[in-house]
């Protein structure tokens, strides 16, 4: 059995201490015994599906959606392209920015807000004003670290994939490499906190909003589990992985940014919800995970969804169906994580009724008549309904039977 690492030891004591989740004794040890092939692949708390995938730790992507992938030559070819080209990418660092915004270092993760733009009436821009749904093309550029962080993500899940399909290990030792560089070289490694995230120029340096960026981070964590029989990662760097993944669930549980985030009644604060119950399993938190994914439907569900399924901090948006599928997506990806810690959301509901599928079912009523979406949708005006039917078909896949055969998967 692996020892647990100090600084997880450390991090579990600081959130109980906290009182912010009830947490248990974090696991260790990651091989299990193999069961019969023939059985339905379960996750099993801090294993994983890992017992039965081979020794793949993968909590989110289920061992069935990446058989179907390589089973099918069309999307196995299509992530065997894509991960030759990432071969020739990174890696990628924070530390590529060329100066630290105000008061960060170069290893602080660093963005803006989307949908802030400078003011047109002040010489120098300042503070920004938003306008939603626009999105501001230099959140993507060289001086913030988003862009980056998709990337890594982005080359990670195509390198990982291609591996699973292939056996290769050029795709798992460059998937390590890039790893190695973001999180654990400490000339290049990311601080484990976003304290600097969708910062507004002018009016804050970072905002609770800005943790909704780390959806990449959690990408990685189901791309180092399909990586793991290549044996690319040393066990002490997959301490140091944990570690440093414990230490941002602990600054989510416990910093002012992550409680901001934290009361959000929309989909940042159901995304929020996910990703500490992500990354606190990967880190060997079991007991926080538990504890968010028993708690969900009281304090997501009872508090930001009616009877009809609608969430209405989300319909007031001027992408009001993007949006919706949005936080539908991120509630569906906590039920999957839900399993790991025997907790059924996909079939558990409120003393009134209300439930996941109540909010799926709401969605699907319009799914077939796109153009009757009663609420403001900048892409129902433009008539890009093949974008909001894609949009919608990648919700809906997480609620399918996991051996459900679709005619694309899009890992979540």
């Amino acid at each position: 059995m692996l020892a647990m690492p100090k600084t997880i030891k450390s991090v579990h004591s600081l959130m109980v201490g906290m009182g912010i989740f009830f947490v248990g004794l974090p696991g260790a040890a990651y091989a299990a015994t193999i069961p019969d092939k023939g059985v339905e692949p379960v996750c099993r708390g801090v294993d994983g599906y890992a017992a039965d995938f081979d020794g793949r730790r993968t909590f989110l992507w289920r061992p069935q959606w990446l058989d179907a992938i390589k089973a099918s030559s069309e999307h196995s070819a299509g992530f065997v392209s894509d991960a030759e080209q990432a071969l020739r990418r990174g890696p990628y660092t924070v530390t590529d920015k060329p100066a630290p915004v105000h008061g960060a270092s170069l290893n602080d993760y660093a963005s803006i807000g989307p949908y802030w733009w400078p003011d047109p009436s002040k010489a120098n821009g300042l503070p920004y004003v938003r306008r939603d749904g626009e999105v501001n093309p230099a959140r993507n550029g060289l001086q913030f670290d988003k862009n980056r962080l998709r990337a890594l993500g982005d080359d990670l899940e195509a390198l990982s994939v291609a591996y699973f399909i292939t056996s290769d290990h050029r795709f798992a030792d460059h998937a390590a490499g890039l790893v190695r560089v973001w999180f654990l070289d400490p000339a290049t490694r990311m601080n484990p906190h976003m304290n600097f995230a969708q910062g507004i120029p002018g009016k804050v340096k970072g905002r609770g909003e800005g943790i909704i960026e780390a959806s990449d981070l959690s990408t990685v964590i189901e791309s180092i589990g399909l990586i793991a029989p290549a044996n690319a990662l040393t066990s002490g760097e997959l301490d140091m992985l944990r570690a440093w993944y414990a230490e941002f669930a602990s600054w989510l549980a416990t910093s002012e940014l992550g409680g901001d985030e934290m009361r959000k009644h929309n989909n940042h604060g159901v995304f929020f919800d996910f990703y500490l119950a992500h990354f606190a399993i990967f880190a060997g938190l079991e007991g926080t995970t538990k504890s968010l994914a028993e708690n969900f439907l009281e304090s997501r569900i009872g508090v930001q969804m009616d009877q009809q399924g609608r969430f209405s901090e989300e319909l007031k948006r001027t992408r009001s169906w993007h949006y919706s599928n949005y936080l539908v997506s991120g509630a569906a990806r906590l039920a999957t994580i839900g399993e790991c810690v025997d907790v059924d959301l996909w079939n558990s509901q409120l003393e009134d009724g209300r439930s996941l599928s109540t909010a799926r079912q709401f969605l699907l009523r319009y799914s077939t008549r796109l153009e009757e979406w009663p609420f403001p949708d900048r892409d129902k005006d433009a008539g890009s309904f093949s974008k909001m039917q894609n949009i919608f078909d990648r919700t809906d896949f997480m609620f399918r039977a996991p051996g459900h055969q679709p005619d694309s998967i899009t890992l979540p």
